[in-house]
């Protein structure tokens, strides 16, 4: 379980999910925004499949690494993505109920 959440929160948007666009800004004068392309616009940075792999292991301590990977990993990386995919799915709804 993640306690302290702020730790992965984009390192680049500082929790924003923008950014300043530096080159762009450069040539038009002006402040120019992008996507964060740390956190995608989520505004937290995705979890490292090692962080997975440490809670895992203690569930089966003799898991290899050709078992990590060629198992574990791939349903793990599905797992995370479904979730980013329900958040962006439910804040959808949330802003339209409370238009």
């Amino acid at each position: 379980m993640i306690t302290d959440v702020w730790k992965y929160r984009g390192k680049s948007s500082k929790g924003k999910g923008i950014v300043l666009d530096e080159k762009r800004t450069r040539l038009h004068g002006t402040p120019v925004y992008k996507i964060c392309g740390r956190c995608n616009g989520n505004r937290f940075s995705r979890l490292p499949t090692t962080l997975a792999r440490h809670h895992v292991q203690k569930l089966v301590p003799d898991l290899t690494d050709y078992q990590w990977y060629k198992g574990y990993a791939d349903v793990i990386d599905k797992l995370v993505t479904k979730c980013w995919q329900e958040e962006a799915y439910a804040e959808i709804q949330l802003r339209n109920v409370t238009r």
